[in-house]
């Protein structure tokens, strides 16, 4: 293993400098909160992306949605996440402040997705079963 002499002496020619690899962070997005409006529900979202300025998105989904049982409220947040996940996958330069509403089809794309993980779990052993 070559080393540096203590004496400041030159470097040997096998030896090779480390360089500081700065790994890139990925992407986070934070849930921070919903607010009730007379049209359903805003969740509030924060995309933390490197060293840029965090950028806040808004998704909101109607209530009509709650009321027909497309979505559920211990759902929403995991809903408006994809939603807005499949957002910046199509523009990761998505600017912030853009409010964003869950469509029909995303409700379906939630749903269908819970379906095939739920069908991937292997069942459980019912209680008191022997």
């Amino acid at each position: 293993m070559a080393s540096i002499p203590p004496d400041g002496g030159s470097i040997k020619s096998d030896t090779v400098p480390i360089k500081k690899l700065t790994v890139p962070r990925p992407l986070t997005i934070r849930y921070l909160g919903f607010e009730c409006t007379s049209e359903g529900r805003s969740y509030r979202l924060r995309v933390d992306v490197g060293s840029e300025e965090p950028r806040l998105f808004t998704v909101n989904i109607s209530n009509e949605a709650f009321a027909t049982r497309r979505a559920r409220f211990q759902d929403a947040p995991e809903l408006c996440l994809q939603r807005l996940q499949r957002e910046l996958d199509q523009n990761d330069a998505l600017p912030g402040g853009v409010s964003l509403l869950v469509t029909t089809a995303d409700l379906d794309f939630y749903r269908d997705s819970q379906q095939r993980r739920s069908s991937d779990r292997k069942p459980r052993a019912r209680h008191g079963a022997r």
